[in-house]
């Protein structure tokens, strides 16, 4: 005979595997501090590509007047200019990453200790039966 409260709950954790619970059985794998420094280090990667192809573009789209100007310019305050600016979106680009990515975790804990709870609930029906 059919437990209708078990077909329920493996209906629900089934659903929860193929939808969200995929990813978020994928954070569970990490510990926290791991998927954090993770994130952080995605981040940094990201944010120091983004800003080599910045400049690249910006000294090509000035290429003209870098070429005229060249002697008479002060590279070493243009490039310390260049690294304020690198680290100021740095700072806030790795403080949104952390807060994203303790964010995810936490809804991924919460969803996982669900799960679970259902796994043993489902254990309880089997032996109950």
């Amino acid at each position: 005979m059919l437990n209708k409260e078990k077909v329920i709950l493996m209906t629900r954790m089934t659903a929860y595997e193929k939808g969200k619970g995929k990813e978020n059985l994928r954070i569970g794998t990490y510990f926290r501090s791991d998927y954090i420094w993770a994130a952080i280090l995605k981040a940094v990667f990201a944010i120091t590509f983004a800003f080599i192809v910045g400049l690249a573009l910006y000294i090509y789209y000035n290429y003209e007047v870098f070429l005229e100007n060249i002697y008479e310019m002060d590279i070493i305050s243009l490039l310390l200019s260049f690294r304020k600016y690198y680290f100021i979106v740095l700072i806030i680009y790795v403080a949104l990453a952390y807060i994203v990515a303790f964010v995810k975790y936490a809804l991924a804990s919460s969803g996982i200790r669900k799960y679970k709870s259902n796994l043993k609930k489902i254990r309880k029906l089997q032996k109950g039966q």
